[in-house]
């Protein structure tokens, strides 16, 4: 037996098949949307570099956030630990302020002073460096209204003062722990929004470069 046709359907012997079309290029022929895409790539990795360097740079604050957050108010030891974590943390931050301005202007010391240097701010203590913690954090209040501090024995400022010194701490007292309660809130704050901004101070000139702008005028 013999089959003249060949098995299937008879009426799509004459459909003659198309051919697939070739890959789709996702390059772009024309040469303004080439140079598009490629600095829209240039974008994208700046970009992502600059999370990366903020990422790195902010280490600190993350560790300091950790500890915090492990840090327990009903044991003594981590409490007098709260006003040394604020100054390592502004000490960190401090340097990473320098060596910002570092890489911005080549070397610094050519140009210019930085005014705050990691031994100074060790050296601020009492009114002056709750201010100075005021004034590079827009969302803390240690330095609270004089009527307020007074009335207050344990007030953000005081505790920041003397939590490290004290001989005893009194953890079951209610109003210590309200203030203890306030100045881990303040810390934390500070840590989480601090912007170290300090201006640089120009060097003095020195007595050569003083006569020689006196013989020019």
């Amino acid at each position: 037996m013999s089959f003249e046709k060949p098995w299937g359907n008879y009426l799509l012997e004459a459909i003659v098949e198309t051919k697939a079309p070739d890959t789709v290029d996702f390059w772009p022929e024309t040469i303004a949307w080439q140079l598009i895409l490629v600095l829209l790539i240039i974008l994208i990795i700046k970009k992502s570099y600059q999370s990366w360097k903020h990422y790195q740079a902010n280490a600190y604050r993350r560790e300091a956030i950790t500890w915090l957050s492990q840090c327990s108010l009903s044991n003594e030891e981590d409490i007098r630990q709260l006003p040394a974590l604020l100054r390592k943390t502004a000490m960190l931050a401090n340097q990473r302020f320098i060596n910002e301005i570092s890489l911005l202007n080549g070397n610094v010391n050519s140009k210019g002073n930085v005014i705050n240097h990691r031994q100074q701010i060790t050296n601020l203590t009492g009114q002056v460096w709750v201010e100075w913690l005021d004034k590079n954090c827009s969302k803390s209040n240690f330095n609270e209204k004089k009527s307020q501090a007074t009335a207050n024995p344990y007030s953000c400022a005081k505790l920041l003062a003397q939590l490290a010194y004290v001989q005893k701490i009194d953890i079951n007292n209610n109003q210590f722990k309200e203030g203890l309660i306030q100045l881990t809130q303040q810390v934390e704050l500070w840590i989480t929004y601090h912007e170290i901004s300090h201006e640089l101070k120009a060097e003095p000139e020195t007595e050569s470069e003083q006569v020689s702008s006196g013989e020019t005028t």
